[in-house]
């Protein structure tokens, strides 16, 4: 969606740099009978063009760079955080959360390391069978959907624009028979 946006910017940049007056003309001449911009008027404009121009180039290459590789270093610390032994706590229900034991803690955290994480993109689905928290040492956390709209256990991360699907039959099964309603 970025990268659409900085398209659009850059196209509106290249026209108000290269074309003031027709800039100025959509934008304030239409109002006016006979009016014509000042030169300043139009230099503030073929400023404000090339200024368009580089936003939207930065919007662009901002867009190319937050990726699948982004996605996959995402994934990777979070496997090295699980590694560390990062993981403070994992709580599961939305309403009256219960804590998981040390030992469910242990099973859920060795499930999840030997998944793959599958990045997708929920978009504007909603819903789940459960849902909970995965806390670490830090203080930050992040969500786990269990049955959300991938039909799986997923992660929800707060600061990437990418959801991730636990690839793991035995995860499943063992939130199906723990936590399923």
């Amino acid at each position: 969606m970025t990268g659409i946006i900085g398209v659009v910017v850059l196209i509106i940049g290249i026209i108000t740099a290269i074309w003031p007056y027709f800039a100025w003309y959509v934008r304030l001449g239409w109002k006016f009978k006979d009016a014509e911009p000042s030169d300043l008027a139009l230099n503030a404009g073929r400023i404000s063009g090339i200024v368009l121009v580089i936003v939207g180039f930065i919007l662009i290459v901002s867009s190319c760079s937050t990726g699948s590789g982004a996605d996959s270093k995402w994934a990777e610390q979070f496997k090295e955080k699980l590694n560390a032994g990062q993981v403070k706590e994992i709580s599961i229900g939305m309403i009256n959360p219960e804590i998981l034991s040390e030992e469910e803690k242990n099973t859920v955290i060795q499930m999840i390391k030997d998944a793959e994480l599958r990045p997708f993109d929920a978009g504007d689905a909603f819903g789940s069978n459960n849902a909970g928290k995965i806390t670490f040492i830090d203080e930050t956390s992040l969500d786990i959907v269990i049955f959300g709209p991938s039909g799986g256990i997923e992660l929800h991360p707060k600061f990437t624009e990418t959801e991730f699907e636990i690839m793991s039959e035995e995860l499943k099964n063992w939130f199906h028979t723990n936590y399923s309603d």
